[in-house]
């Protein structure tokens, strides 16, 4: 077990890091934002709801790769990593091209279509065409990052994500504010901001790659066998995908239903809520993605009681973890609010979400650890089928009931949501306990 704990720590700390770093960089967008308007920070939080579900998109060949990198790391092929690495890169490349034209074209039109008021529209407009016109750079950046990750290097990842965030963060402030004599921009120069150092991280992690992890040559391979290396990505990431997809788009529709039927003002409270809740399951995100990677090389390696091992003792650190976090939240909910707004009728209704959300932690974690462990398997095709049962049924259905039929507000859609973590969760730790995923590996 001390092997494990240190294998782990030495993976996750820097996935920890990272994870920090990201969350930190969109508190940090929301709480300028709040400082600049309350409408501006709702409306950027509409935007990337949308953009979120589009890097779902990218997420079908992101989350092949990783697996099928960690396997084939693990099962020292040094060949099929090269062939999975370039195809990979490619196949994002054009999803993101594709997918980046459209944001920039009719980006207004589809926040339109999910509900966006006019109010929220005229922060939200120039946001959506900058970023979501350049979301071929986060498709690119993504598959860089999983295929470094994967072979063990999150210590590089994380430092790439730290200069990222000091760019992002400083440019906000310039661009928000209007320091040094830049123009005040509010949530457009916060879409700047994010696309310049978007960039700039794409860069270094792609001279990273070349110089240390895979050889640019790999390219070579793009025409050996590339279709059936898009079959085995496609295979692992499209329900990987799909159950991430199904997550974000059930919020989507949540957040469509707040603005319908419980206000503005709602809306708003959940965008500052959203970003608390990052925090409670940081480790959560960290420990997962570190199972996923220990896991996929010990499955690789044909070490299968290894990795089921990994899986329980990883699980319960996580969920310790989460025990702590969630009695933060149900302590200081009011607090943490407090930072964004000082409006008492925001402050009340997200105290109220939070102190639902302390609950709702520790089943996340039963979700995070263990559909990490199984995709790192390979076994996919289970935690999909659960979440579109789940999800849809409690986290938005019985959500919606205790939200609006029973007049509770957005902490009735927190009680949906904690509902289908608990539900699902402990179905992914029965899958764990069964081994049924042991025979699921493309290695």
């Amino acid at each position: 077990m001390k092997t494990y704990r240190k294998q782990l720590f030495r993976l996750a700390a820097p996935i920890f890091i990272e994870t920090l770093l990201f969350m930190l960089l969109g508190v940090a967008d929301i709480y300028m934002l709040s400082q600049y308007n309350d409408l501006a920070a709702g409306a950027v939080g509409a935007a990337n709801q949308l953009i979120n579900n589009l890097n779902l998109i990218f997420a079908i060949v992101s989350a092949g790769t990783a697996v099928l990198v960690a396997q084939n790391v693990g099962a020292k092929n040094k060949l099929e990593i090269e062939r999975v690495s370039s195809v990979s890169i490619v196949m994002n490349l054009i999803l993101g091209v594709c997918i980046s034209l459209p944001m920039l074209i009719w980006g207004e039109e589809i926040l339109q279509l999910m509900g966006v008021t006019s109010d929220l529209m005229v922060h939200a407009g120039s946001y959506i065409r900058i970023v979501g016109g350049a979301l071929f750079l986060q498709a690119l950046l993504n598959t860089a990052a999983v295929i470094i990750r994967s072979h063990g290097y999150t210590k590089q990842t994380m430092l790439i994500s730290l200069g990222m965030n000091i760019l992002n963060i400083f440019g906000d402030a310039v661009l928000i504010f209007g320091l040094f004599g830049a123009p005040v921009l509010g949530a457009k120069g916060v879409a700047i901001a994010t696309t310049a150092s978007r960039f700039l991280a794409t860069l270094v992690a792609y001279g990273f790659l070349f110089k240390k992890v895979v050889p640019a040559e790999m390219f070579r391979h793009i025409l050996d066998k590339p279709k059936q290396v898009l079959k085995n990505l496609v295979k692992i990431g499209l329900p990987a995908a799909m159950e991430n997809m199904s997550y974000s788009v059930s919020q989507t529709v949540v957040m469509s239903l707040i603005l319908i039927s419980i206000g503005e003002v709602s809306y708003v409270t959940r965008t500052y809520a959203w970003s608390i809740c990052w925090f409670a399951f940081l480790f959560a995100i960290a420990i997962g993605q570190a199972t996923q990677i220990m896991v996929g090389q010990s499955v690789g390696a044909k070490r299968i009681d290894e990795a089921y091992k990994i899986g329980l003792h990883n699980f319960k650190i996580s969920f310790v973890l989460s025990l702590f976090t969630g009695l933060g939240l149900f302590l200081f909910g009011e607090n943490l609010i407090g930072i964004y707004t000082d409006n008492p009728e925001i402050i009340a209704i997200g105290a109220a979400t939070l102190a639902v959300d302390a609950f709702l932690e520790p089943g996340r974690t039963f979700n995070i650890v263990f559909i990490n462990g199984l995709r790192g398997a390979g076994d996919v095709i289970f935690p999909v089928v659960m979440a579109m049962i789940s999800m849809w049924i409690l986290g938005v259905g019985v959500g919606y009931f205790f939200a609006v039929v029973m007049g509770l507000g957005l902490p009735g859609f927190w009680i949906g949501f904690a509902l289908d973590e608990w539900v699902r969760g402990f179905s992914m730790y029965l899958r764990w306990r069964s081994k049924k995923w042991k025979d699921k590996s493309l290695v």
